[in-house]
């Protein structure tokens, strides 16, 4: 056999050498603690359904140019899941790493219990100043902030405060600031006007106040495609107006030069049901995806690899173990969510990711996702109230419902009489994942001057 000649030699080893470095897992920045002493910013926006934004597909309108970008900056999650689809519940978990029956705060209203830790507490004894400027969860019993204010619905003066606090002299000290903005909320009084030019011309039931709003739950109107059309310019429009107010912090917040060396997380609480289930047009009743799936993106300058996607399902108790492990604090004893550092460092990895789970207040209804299916498990048969003045059973849940969301992202066709080894399967994720779980569950006295604050905006004091 002749002799290979110097040149196919040197071609060969190329090739090889190619194919072997083609062989090699591709290398990755180890991000726990690389971001040890740099600031944090959490922008968490209310009511914001994943699937409206143009991040995560929205066509119909630019309803979120300044989401977007910021969500293109860094690592945006294409499948993260809220733990309740009610704010207190919701951000109570991003600020603890827990399900809601672990952290308490079951319901609209509840506060933290004493001695819980959360994030802004393990920061602040690592050395962080803190401040929180909310537009909701005004009266939780907050714990760990150095500053604190609370505008009840008012985005603008949420902002201001907030870029005041962050323009202050640092002290030599990293931040961590919270901004949770409303806007997006029913009944979508944050878009103003802007409805009327979305949707010109428009005559039906529906309006920006809630007692246009709510006769749709409460006397069972229905919608025609005229107000469908309608609703959805309604909460495209407050987006709009949450996605300015976005855009104005971001802004705020570069001028002042405190977003070097700041991790920053876009979040939101839970999405909105917009007439999608039962003619139910809020969220704190929901158990489905339109309630549940919410957007998540993390952005560290230097650090993490802008426009990635992470297209695994996590969750929002993964939050804040996260940014302890990015941060180098060390986390609670007790957490339930995972860090998502690995998924940083190979955003692009396959895999479906871990199952996710919701529970449902004190009531022993629980959702699980998991390998592209859905269960909604209500044994007991529990039959919510979804709104204060609506007739019996307007939010009729099954005691299993089963959804393939491969095939029917809607969740309309209702698989579990055909699936029961699928529903059994599900079942048994949730038990083992709630099997040791500390509650710290009970009821919890709302008092009136909240609770008539809550009923205002729609929740059920409970």
């Amino acid at each position: 056999m002749p002799r290979p000649s110097a040149r196919t030699a040197i071609l060969l080893a190329l090739l090889t050498a190619a194919l072997a470095c083609r062989e090699k897992p591709p290398a990755h920045r180890p991000l726990a603690g690389a971001a040890r002493g740099w600031n944090l910013v959490l922008l968490s926006v209310d009511t914001v359904r994943a699937d409206r934004l143009g991040a995560y597909g929205y066509r119909a309108r630019p309803t979120s140019p300044r989401m977007d970008a910021l969500l293109a900056s860094g690592v945006r999650f294409e499948s993260a899941m809220s733990q309740r689809a009610a704010t207190w519940p919701s951000l109570a978990s991003v600020l603890t790493g827990l399900y809601p029956s672990a952290h308490g705060v079951t319901e609209n209203g509840y506060g933290f219990p004493d001695g819980l830790p959360t994030l802004p507490q393990l920061l602040h004894a690592a050395g962080y100043r803190t401040a929180a400027f909310l537009s909701n969860m005004c009266q939780a019993n907050h714990q760990g902030w150095d500053g604190f204010a609370c505008s009840a619905g008012q985005d603008g003066k949420t902002v201001r405060r907030a870029l005041g606090w962050a323009s202050q002299p640092a002290a030599g000290k990293p931040f961590f600031l919270w901004v949770h903005l409303f806007g997006a909320h029913s009944p979508y009084y944050n878009g103003g006007d802007a409805a009327r030019v979305l949707d010109p011309g428009y005559q039906g039931v529906l309006g920006t106040k809630r007692w246009r709003l709510d006769p749709v739950m409460t006397q069972h109107l229905r919608l025609s495609p005229a107000d469908l059309r309608h609703l959805d310019a309604l909460y495209d429009a407050a987006l709009m107006g949450s996605d300015r107010q976005v855009g104005a912090l971001v802004d705020g917040l570069g001028a002042a030069g405190r977003l070097e060396r700041t991790v920053v997380v876009l979040l939101s609480d839970h999405g909105e049901e917009l007439y999608a289930h039962n003619n139910y047009l809020y969220h704190s009743c929901s158990v489905y995806q339109t309630a549940l799936h919410v957007p998540l993106g993390i952005a560290a300058p230097g650090l993490l690899p802008p426009g990635a996607a992470v297209g695994q399902t996590v969750e929002l108790i993964d939050v804040a173990p996260t940014l302890l492990d990015l941060l180098a604090v060390a986390p609670p004893r007790e957490v339930h969510g995972r860090s998502l550092v690995p998924s940083l460092e190979r955003p692009g990895a396959g895999g479906g990711g871990k199952p996710a789970f919701s529970q449902y207040g004190e009531a022993p209804v629980r959702t699980a996702l998991a390998g592209g299916w859905k269960l909604v498990d209500n044994p007991q048969g529990y039959d919510p109230v979804c709104i204060p003045k609506a007739p019996p059973h307007s939010y009729p849940l099954a005691r299993e419902e089963l959804y393939d969301l491969s095939r029917d992202p809607g969740e309309r066709r209702n698989l579990a009489a055909s699936e029961p080894a699928r529903v059994a399967e599900l079942q048994g994720l949730i038990q083992r994942r709630f099997a040791g779980v500390a509650r710290r569950t009970g009821k919890q006295a709302v008092p009136a001057e909240l609770k008539e604050e809550l009923q205002a905006l729609g929740y059920v004091a409970h």
